[in-house]
């Protein structure tokens, strides 16, 4: 991982394992560096409330700030989307509109708030998905690098006990 990564990531890591932090904040921190480190406008962590639902519980968005609108997404409106984090996991999609992971959110999503490319790393528990951390680019498509997957894909590693262990 690139030292532009690294060192966004053991600074983060040094403040979620305190252990003195709350799920708010650790949260707030995390999308945050998200924002920071990839250079994107919108960042999220959306969390299961059953097996079909994802339902967001923070956005951040780099000019406006942090999301209050409820937002949820289900199995059944975009079954596509949901195939792919099943059987792929991670979703990398440069150009959102086209890709066939994503292109059924364009309608709800996409199109209404301009997100042109989207990259959304599952949360896992016991290899059960219990929610995504959602990376979106908006206006012009951003190609991921691998180094940008890794990135989260290791926030994602850092989160997950963090969700796990609140009551």
């Amino acid at each position: 991982m690139p030292t532009s990564f690294a060192l966004p990531l053991a600074e983060l890591t040094a403040r979620l394992t305190t252990g003195n932090i709350s799920m708010h904040d650790a949260t707030m921190s995390l999308l945050q560096s998200c924002l920071d480190v990839l250079q994107v406008q919108r960042a999220s962590v959306w969390l299961s409330t059953d097996d079909d639902l994802l339902s967001c519980r923070m956005l951040l968005d780099k000019t406006d700030g942090m999301a209050q609108e409820p937002l949820m997404i289900d199995r059944w409106s975009f079954p596509g989307y949901f195939r792919t984090l099943d059987q792929k996991g991670i979703i990398c999609a440069a150009d959102a509109y086209n890709d066939a992971a994503t292109k059924e959110l364009y309608d709800a999503f996409l199109r209404p708030l301009e997100i042109r490319s989207l990259l959304d790393v599952p949360l896992l528990q016991d290899n059960k998905l219990i929610g995504i951390i959602c990376c979106e680019h908006t206006k012009v498509i951003k190609h991921w690098t691998e180094e940008e997957i890794q990135f989260v894909t290791a926030l994602s590693r850092l989160y997950q006990p963090l969700y796990a262990s609140q009551p």
